[in-house]
């Protein structure tokens, strides 16, 4: 009994090995800081470019303050060309800028209500028309490494921007 468990056994795994199909890793945009990608996501293609990241003073609306122990806040400057939109606002719904540190946390972008908000161009995006804005983080840790766009509702990742 037992050498016919051991023979199931493996054959269950062999066949699980030979029938399971190969896996694979998204193909995403991958740049640096300063490269345009193209972004291309359910009918959704723009090029976005992210120019920078540096300390900044707390925005305006930005809700509590920095957390410690780092206590400082770090602004993207990100700028979109929409290519191809659904709807004006499909960009405001679908885009998300995570900055994300080489210990592996993940900050969130926070809102805000300064003027130069880039959540503002977002929500109005017209084909053709490029505009820039700010997305910030509340680096509480290590610093950020790597900016991550991704699909708030799903979280596929849609293109990175590497800082170094």
């Amino acid at each position: 009994m037992r050498r016919w468990l051991v023979f199931l056994l493996a054959t269950i795994a062999t066949l699980g090995g030979v029938l399971a199909p190969p896996a694979a890793a998204a193909v995403i945009p991958i740049g640096r800081l300063g490269e345009t990608l193209r972004v291309e996501f359910k009918g959704l293609v723009a090029d976005v470019a992210v120019t920078g990241i540096a300390p900044s003073a707390v925005p305006p609306g930005f809700g509590y303050p920095p957390r410690a122990p780092r206590y400082q806040v770090y602004r993207a400057d990100v700028t979109v060309t929409p290519v191809q939109l659904p709807t004006p606002y499909a960009m405001g719904i679908t885009y998300a800028f995570r900055g994300v540190t080489p210990t592996g946390d993940a900050y969130e972008p926070r809102n805000s209500d300064a003027p130069d908000a880039l959540q503002y161009g977002l929500q109005d995006a017209q084909v053709g028309r490029t505009f820039s804005g700010g997305v910030w983080w509340d680096c509480y840790r290590d610093l950020v490494s790597n900016v991550v766009l991704l699909d708030r509702i799903t979280g596929v990742r849609l293109a990175q921007w590497n800082v170094a």
